[in-house]
């Protein structure tokens, strides 16, 4: 468990102390992860970093964990390895966003205390991939619709017949 990551804490005053947080947390603690994928893998290994470079707040992070989510290929269990890297330079405005150098993706503080806990859980959510999946052949069971998602049977009609013959008809009428 990571107990001494603040659950609420001023990322700009840490930045400052230069702050580090290393440890694991149990995903039972993110419920958006949680409503997002079929169910938790693994503790989510964590490593945060917070400095001042270039006059640039920043935090930088390493997220590790497994999550299993359903295969939209098969619909069965796959476990995906989540890993998460960033470097996110903090900003209070939007004009600020500008100001950054290249390498660091602009992280826009609101509010003094930030939620820590809410922001990993956020780096969870965006590494994880928009459509979750076996690698290719390795489904467990056939594809919903066939192996080939296609219907089967060659009592179905091209289309494009079908329109022909449609148009055909109004023009008799």
């Amino acid at each position: 468990m990571l107990s001494s990551l603040p659950r609420a804490a001023d990322l700009y005053q840490l930045a400052a102390a230069g702050k580090s947080y290393t440890g694991r947390i149990d995903p039972s603690e993110f419920q958006r992860l949680l409503s997002a994928v079929h169910r938790a893998g693994r503790c989510v290994d964590i490593s945060l970093r917070f400095g001042v470079e270039e006059g640039v707040h920043y935090l930088r992070g390493e997220l590790d964990t497994e999550l299993v989510a359903l295969c939209q290929r098969c619909m069965a269990p796959v476990t995906l390895p989540v890993r998460s890297c960033f470097l996110l330079g903090l900003v209070r405005s939007a004009g600020e966003e500008p100001l950054l150098p290249d390498r660091f993706e602009p992280f826009r503080v609101e509010q003094r205390e930030m939620d820590l806990h809410a922001l990993v859980e956020d780096e969870l959510l965006l590494s994880l991939p928009l459509v979750p999946r076996h690698p290719a052949g390795e489904c467990l069971q056939p594809p919903i619709g066939g192996a080939t998602g296609r219907e089967s049977g060659s009592d179905r009609q091209n289309p494009f017949a079908v329109l022909a013959g449609l148009a055909a008809r109004d023009e008799e009428h």
